[in-house]
């Protein structure tokens, strides 16, 4: 079997996978659902008792779109592979890869596009769905050049925050017990995406500050060119920062994995 067959094969097996356990399947979808719904309660009560239009730049229709696209998006990219990597360098799972004709790297992320394949055919449809509600009540003004951009985007997003993940599973070379600090950074890098609230509501120096770092360009800045929050100049501009970010995990994870692989002792598998 030559190389790309032999990811083809991965890809497939992502996709049969993701499947495998349908009613878990439709459960993690239905699960989205209720972030988004306890934090329409919270902005809904916020603005009533605020007597304000708009709150951190962003008007009441524009915070809930925001919050339905961003509990999407976060969804759609979360990875939910480091605990399986962490098992394999725990008990030598990596040992196969290391005599076989594809490298782990490869295979991870070739099966996690495959895993987010299904997911992506239905967040499209309830994207398109979202989108139509939107302009039809003139909260979103929808646009082909950021419908275009938003798509590249958000496959920009989703093989960053593939590389950041693959990245601190590097950790588990060192750590002993390593799932408390996996929930701990997943739910810190959420934070700093974008994926619970705007990040407008740290404060302007903050967002300033979040601009030099990767995790906006995984949730914030690909809602925002979506909805129109980003002006023209800033979303091609953020879309080659995105793509130099990835470049930069890219070589940062093949850099952390080499140097820890030299600790990996082989045991088991």
């Amino acid at each position: 079997m030559n190389r790309h067959r032999l990811y083809m094969a991965v890809f497939s097996m992502g996709i049969q996978h993701s499947m495998e356990y349908r009613f878990h399947f439709f459960l993690g979808l239905l699960g989205a659902a209720f972030p988004i719904l306890v934090q329409y309660f919270i902005w809904t009560a916020v603005y009533q008792h605020s007597g304000q239009t708009a709150l951190f730049s962003y008007s009441y229709g524009q915070i809930i779109l925001y919050t339905i696209l961003a509990g999407l998006v976060s969804k759609l990219i979360a990875t939910q592979f480091e605990h399986q990597i962490a098992d394999d360098i725990k008990n030598g799972g990596l040992n196969k890869y290391l005599i076989k004709p594809m490298s782990y790297f490869g295979y991870r992320l070739v099966s996690f596009f495959g895993q987010k394949a299904i997911y992506y055919g239905i967040t499209a449809l309830l994207l398109i769905a979202i989108i139509w509600l939107a302009s039809a009540r003139d909260v979103l003004d929808v646009q082909a050049v950021r419908l275009i951009l938003f798509a590249f985007t958000l496959w920009g997003a989703l093989l960053l925050n593939f590389l950041i993940a693959y990245c601190i599973c590097a950790s588990a070379f060192y750590l002993q017990e390593i799932s408390y600090f996996f929930v701990i950074t997943s739910l810190l890098v959420n934070i700093l995406s974008g994926g619970m609230f705007p990040l407008e509501i740290f404060g302007e120096s903050v967002v300033k500050a979040l601009q030099y770092t990767p995790f906006p360009y995984t949730i914030y800045f690909p809602v925002n060119v979506l909805s129109g929050k980003t002006e023209a100049a800033a979303m091609y501009q953020g879309l080659l920062i995105q793509c130099g970010w990835i470049l930069v995990f890219f070589w940062l994870s093949r850099l952390t994995w080499r140097v820890s692989m030299k600790k990996y002792s082989a045991v088991g598998g």
